[in-house]
């Protein structure tokens, strides 16, 4: 992806062509991908897909502009309709930052932490793998 590129519009419309080209994909459909790697943010974020963020309900496109409570603050993303076809999704989380993020995605106890952009990754068909550190998970339930 060209996050870089002076006109985000364009270059997510360049990187999905680029995408459906190499994954032989007709304009009528989403690419099955074999894997998406994700991280996390401490705010339940993953992909540049932001709490709240209008693009977490959008599953016709399939690359996205979004906005950044962040530095940089234009993004391109996947949207959750292309990252949940994937065959399998693998998230890599590391550090005690990340523990109460982790349990209220993995764990969750309200409808605000279900609704966290990383808990709405939920694979139509495929894998989701959590690969976690010691304190990544320190906040899981033990029987995890």
């Amino acid at each position: 992806m060209a996050g870089e590129f002076p006109n985000p519009q364009t270059a997510a419309s360049e990187y999905e062509q680029q995408l459906r080209r190499a994954t032989k994909t007709p304009a009528s459909a989403q690419p099955r991908l074999d894997l998406i790697l994700l991280g996390l943010g401490e705010d339940g974020h993953t992909a540049s897909l932001f709490p709240g963020a209008a693009i977490l309900q959008d599953r016709q496109r399939m690359i996205a502009v979004t906005q950044s409570p962040k530095d940089p603050p234009t993004r391109l993303t996947m949207t959750l309709g292309v990252i949940n076809r994937a065959s399998v999704i693998l998230f890599l989380v590391v550090g005690a930052g990340k523990a109460g993020i982790v349990r209220a995605i993995l764990d969750p106890k309200t409808e605000a932490e279900r609704q966290l952009p990383a808990a709405l990754v939920a694979p139509d068909e495929g894998r989701l793998v959590w690969l976690l550190d010691q304190a990544a998970a320190a906040e899981l339930p033990k029987d995890r």
